[in-house]
């Protein structure tokens, strides 16, 4: 016997399929989280200008502050600067 045999003409209601899960559920997502914190600390990285040497940018003030295009109040100043960053 058929299970729509009284319902003619009735809607006949099946069991819906699941859906696979993609690609590994969670342990792929934390997989792209971990990717894509990567590739963003590498963009920080590269967009970040590295830092002059303290020791060159202070022999540069010197070398200005010989040549007299420096006062020796901004040299003390500069010089202070290049010491706290």
């Amino acid at each position: 016997m058929h299970a729509t045999a009284g319902y003619r003409g009735g809607i006949v209601l099946r069991p819906l399929r699941r859906a696979p899960m993609m690609l590994g559920g969670v342990g792929f997502q934390y997989g792209l989280d971990e990717a894509r914190r990567k590739q963003q600390k590498a963009a920080a990285a590269a967009a970040a200008p590295p830092k002059p040497d303290v020791v060159e940018q202070l022999r540069g003030l010197k070398a200005l502050l010989d040549e007299g295009a420096l006062t020796s109040e901004e040299f003390r100043l500069a010089k202070r600067k290049v010491l706290d960053d």
